[in-house]
């Protein structure tokens, strides 16, 4: 059995399956809400647990002077884009999650500019997790884990699937934050370990459809599996399990299955890579969908600035992605 750090925060003032049309243009009474993913790119804190990557326990390299200034950027970006819902990957622990929140209390006091509601996991010897800040009541948090034995090889570290439900005025949307096995060590070598990620999502939303007549879901974050390395007639995506399939709505396409932006979410050896996204599934409408390529956290032409731990320059070497949700 995995064990996991969890933590779900109230912090009102902390001191210290079917696919859906992408674009609806008619003005109706339905709920709206803007939703931000983003890989921050390992943002460890200044406290050692022996965890962190090595650079980060390396006190000549990394200090809390650092960790404080990229603390405090990370806040502004936040504020700027002003995301309703944002989903973080690469948080280290639960006290980041603290420290985020508490920074993020201080620049507003008003509650419905706050982000009053956060969780968080990672395994318990993992090195980072996921984390969600919302500014609508988050609730019935849920792990989903893996454990694999049937490939003659050992398991790597892989982030677990979180689930929560976020009551949107009475409306339920369910979020699902992933961030799957990397390609180092080889892309067709690690792929795998993305194929049992994937089965763990589409059997998660296969059991859920099994018992919740109406869902409404979105599923985001850092993939590290390109658009097109999807299987699907898109921009619907096919997600394939043990004993479900899954179709999802890709924003990252248009209606006749071309890229809807230039832009991609990860810039790699001179090319743009659509590595991060955000799903959609079920009783709902994304628009407004695209990578933030207009903000200090990336260059003029749109790349993004990569945190370079030696200067301590930089944001992360992925864009946020933003979307607006319509729950009907």
């Amino acid at each position: 059995m995995k064990r996991f750090f969890l933590i779900i925060l109230c912090m009102f003032y902390l001191v210290s399956c079917s696919v859906y049309s992408s674009v609806n243009n008619e003005k109706d009474e339905t709920e709206m809400l803007s939703l931000a993913t983003w890989n921050v790119q390992t943002f460890f804190d200044s406290e050692i647990e022996g965890t962190e990557y090595s650079d980060f326990q390396n006190l000549a390299k990394w200090s809390k002077d650092k960790y404080l200034t990229r603390l405090s950027r990370l806040c502004e970006v936040m504020t700027t884009l002003n995301a309703d819902i944002f989903v973080l990957e690469e948080i280290e622990n639960a006290a980041v999650v603290q420290d985020i929140s508490n920074l993020l209390a201080g620049k507003s006091w008003e509650k419905n500019k706050n982000w009053g509601y956060a969780c968080f996991a990672r395994e318990a010897e993992g090195s980072i997790g996921c984390a969600v800040f919302s500014r609508y009541e988050l609730r019935n948090l849920q792990i989903h884990s893996m454990c694999v034995k049937s490939q003659g090889k050992d398991q790597p570290n892989v982030r677990p699937l979180m689930q929560v439900t976020v009551d949107v005025s009475g409306k339920e949307l369910i979020v699902f934050v992933n961030h799957w096995k990397s390609k180092s060590g080889g892309e067709a070598e690690s792929e795998i370990w993305r194929d049992w990620q994937e089965s763990v999502i589409a059997d998660s939303l296969g059991r859920l459809g099994e018992v919740e007549e109406e869902l409404a879901c979105i599923l985001c974050g850092d993939f590290n599996r390109d658009a097109r390395e999807f299987a699907g007639d898109y921009p619907t995506v096919l997600l394939r399990g043990c004993g479900y399939e899954a179709k999802v709505y890709s924003p990252w396409f248009n209606a006749s299955g071309d890229y809807a932006t230039d832009t991609g979410s990860y810039f790699y050896n001179g090319e743009w890579e659509r590595i991060d996204h955000i799903f959609a599934v079920g009783k709902l409408r994304i628009s407004a969908f695209g990578p933030k390529t207009d903000g200090v956290w990336c260059s003029s032409g749109g790349i993004p600035e990569a945190y370079k731990l030696y200067s301590g320059e930089g944001y992360s070497d992925h864009l946020p992605l933003m979307c607006v949700i319509t729950l009907e």
